[in-house]
């Protein structure tokens, strides 16, 4: 009895599974790679940051006219460790925003370091869950009303 109803969980589990169920999974959102890079941005944790970049990753920053690759931006990290050393730093998505894309994502960034603060509205394009591309644009001075 006990070997009868056992084979009959067996089947009915064979029965009611699909390859779909096993890749359903929910995929992270743009906004669950964010939640991710900002804190290891302000961190500057090289460890975290490397794996949410794609490979042809480019990073830009409007304002200082850089560009970087993923790793030039990975091996700048050192000295952005210590310019956040003694910074504030915040973001929020920027609900205003829009895209081309569900892989885009935009969020405001505020900057308070000991000397000045800094307002950004920072743009993503994701795919695979990687950032492939980050717009960094100046929009304040002042981080007021963030």
């Amino acid at each position: 009895m006990k070997r009868a109803f056992a084979l009959g969980l067996l089947a009915f589990a064979v029965l009611n599974w699909s390859p779909a169920q096993a890749g359903s999974a929910e995929k992270p959102s743009p906004r669950d790679v964010l939640e991710r890079w900002y804190p290891a941005l302000f961190s500057a944790d090289r460890q975290e940051l490397e794996p949410l970049l794609a490979d042809t990753a480019e990073i830009r920053l409007e304002d200082l006219g850089i560009t970087q690759t993923k790793t030039e931006f990975l091996d700048s990290l050192a000295e952005w460790k210590e310019s956040v050393a003694d910074a504030t730093l915040d973001w929020k998505l920027d609900d205003t925003a829009t895209h081309d894309s569900a892989t885009d994502v935009t969020a405001l960034v505020c900057y308070r370091f000991p000397s000045n603060e800094l307002m950004t509205r920072e743009a993503f394009e994701i795919e695979d869950d990687r950032i492939t591309s980050s717009l960094q644009t100046s929009i304040s001075d002042s981080c007021d009303g963030f």
